[in-house]
């Protein structure tokens, strides 16, 4: 009886391995492949991550703005009615992909899908 039991959790293991391997070399693969073919747009597009300036003109132009509609609110009141509705359509898409990647943030850091852990000490019942 002992050495079918033996022979069996081998076996698992055995198969259980193998589907490891196999799957983390599929993992492996399709990353490399992925990187490749970044690559290969990177370099078709002529992509190229900003420089200093351009991080610079964007910031100091949204540090004047934000402190523009500070200093008036009725500029930042004016701007929200001047809005369209395609402009309210766009605004509305990113704020719920906004919700979306914080969503998934949530239940990464939580690590469970729903609800939070309770680690405080729990009192005994009566």
């Amino acid at each position: 009886m002992l050495a079918r039991i033996q022979t069996v959790g081998t076996s698992l293991i055995t198969k259980t391995t193998s589907l490891v391997t196999k799957t983390v070399e599929k993992t492996v693969y399709c990353g490399k492949v992925t990187g490749e073919l970044s690559k290969q747009i990177y370099k078709s597009e002529k992509l190229q991550p900003p420089n200093l300036d351009e991080f610079k003109s964007v910031y100091k132009s949204l540090y004047t703005n934000s402190l523009r509609y500070i200093k008036t609110p009725e500029q930042a009141v004016n701007c929200l009615k001047a809005a369209g509705k395609n402009d309210l359509v766009k605004y509305g898409a990113i704020g719920i992909q906004l919700l979306g990647f914080y969503s998934v943030g949530e239940v990464i850091g939580r690590r469970k899908l729903v609800g939070y852990n309770n680690y405080a000490v729990k009192e005994a019942h009566h």
